[in-house]
């Protein structure tokens, strides 16, 4: 199985507003806890007026604001886009929602092989993810962005069988353009990336920090700020997933039972590692 696509600036994600959304919770319990941001770390630069994206011939459909993956494995409200040149792209797998000033959301779903449930089946999720994370996702993202790391990674076992949250950061490999300086250095892109199995798919939704890159001048979060941020925005976008004929959203990630998994790395073997807690 690959997710070569995955790493492919189309197919990056930066935090989106979605129509129609529930209201995300007051807190996320399971992210990192995070200190009061200043109005200086939060206030969000005034953004272009929403614009109609282009829809380019679709694998799967628009319906009344919320796209409907092939086989209607699941859907998601469209993002709000602000802009010119915002579009919905997707092949088989993967959907893309983007413009270039904000947004740019991506959700795969994998079809698993008889093999990867014989292997899902058999492993602790934990592991599970762990592995898949390493072994397909940074290893594919090493391969176009060599210094990729893993930041830190967090396992929450209240996400269906388990969902593993993990942080990366990835030197050249941002989804946005950073305004031009000649002695700023090459920007970081920051992404948050939730991965968990269900209904026979291995679903993988990336968002990038866009902040981080779009606002240097005036971006002062510390790294606990930026995974509470990263968390808030995959959790509201995981509440506002419908699975086949689904109507109830997904369930809210719990602190009481999360535990933290040491950031696998592409360079450890392919076969499993027991993350320790």
């Amino acid at each position: 199985m690959t997710l070569r696509l995955l790493v492919l600036p189309a197919f990056l994600a930066a935090g989106a507003v979605l129509r129609s959304e529930p209201a995300p919770p007051a807190t996320t319990p399971s992210a990192p806890a995070a200190a009061p941001a200043t109005a200086a770390h939060t206030a969000p630069r005034p953004a272009p007026a929403p614009a109609a994206p282009s829809v380019r011939k679709l694998h799967g459909r628009v319906e009344a604001d919320r796209y409907f993956a092939p086989g209607d494995a699941y859907s998601v409200p469209v993002p709000v886009f602000h802009g010119t040149e915002s579009a919905i792209m997707d092949t088989a797998e993967i959907v893309v929602f983007k413009d270039k000033v904000s947004t740019l959301l991506t959700i795969a779903a994998f079809k698993m092989p008889t093999y990867e449930k014989w292997r899902f089946e058999g492993m602790e999720p934990k592991e599970y993810l762990i592995a898949f994370f390493r072994d397909n996702i940074l290893r594919d993202y090493r391969h176009e962005f060599p210094e990729s790391t893993i930041e830190s990674a967090r396992f929450l076992p209240n996400i269906f069988a388990g969902a593993m949250a993990a942080f990366t950061l990835m030197p050249g490999g941002s989804a946005f353009a950073a305004p031009a300086s000649p002695v700023a250095p090459p920007s970081v892109a920051k992404r948050g990336h939730l991965v968990f199995v269900r209904n026979g798919y291995i679903y993988v939704i990336a968002i990038e920090l866009a902040e981080r890159v779009t606002q240097p001048a005036t971006y002062k979060l510390t790294t606990q700020e930026e995974d509470r941020l990263l968390f808030d925005r995959l959790s509201t976008v995981l509440i506002a997933l419908r699975f086949g004929p689904e109507v109830n959203p997904a369930p809210v990630p719990d602190d009481e039972d999360d535990k933290k998994a040491d950031a696998p790395d592409a360079a450890t073997p392919p076969a499993p590692t027991k993350a320790e807690n």
